[in-house]
């Protein structure tokens, strides 16, 4: 009767060993899926973000190219700005389009978590472009106070 009882729970546990080793790659995966998601997404809001306020900096404030851009990299933070692309396009007068583009390397703002399943962070971009019709171009200021 004992030796019975042993081994039905040498199976039941043998059995739940062999659940674990199949279930635990799927729920790795899912929770890594979830983690790199949640912080690209978090990325992505922010680089839109930054580049937005750089052309409402451009726009209302009449910035120039460099300004606008140091801007931008401090939005950005350390993390995000290593590497990045910003192109500032000023408009040459009131009421025409600039706009301002960032790029930033995924790479930049999660780990690599998924590359073992084939989705790598690799020469991957988040990208943002924010045109804004000018108010004040920086040109024009300059003239005005000269």
């Amino acid at each position: 009767m004992k030796n019975a009882l042993n081994r039905t729970s040498g199976r039941r546990g043998a059995i739940l060993s062999m659940e674990l080793v199949l279930i635990l790659p799927i729920f790795l995966l899912l929770i890594f899926s979830i983690v790199e998601f949640s912080m690209l997404m978090a990325a992505h809001s922010r680089v839109a973000s930054a580049a937005t306020s750089g052309a409402r900096l451009m726009s209302i404030g009449g910035a120039g190219s460099e300004e606008v851009h140091d801007k931008v990299t401090w939005l950005l933070g350390p993390a995000l700005a290593k590497n990045c692309q910003i192109i500032v396009e000023p408009a040459e007068h009131a009421g025409a389009l600039g706009r301002v583009s960032v790029k930033v390397p995924m790479k930049n703002a999660s780990p690599d978590l998924l590359w073992i399943t084939g989705f790598s962070l690799a020469q991957r971009t988040i990208e943002s472009e924010a045109p804004m019709v000018m108010e004040r171009s920086a040109s024009i200021d300059r003239k005005q106070t000269l």
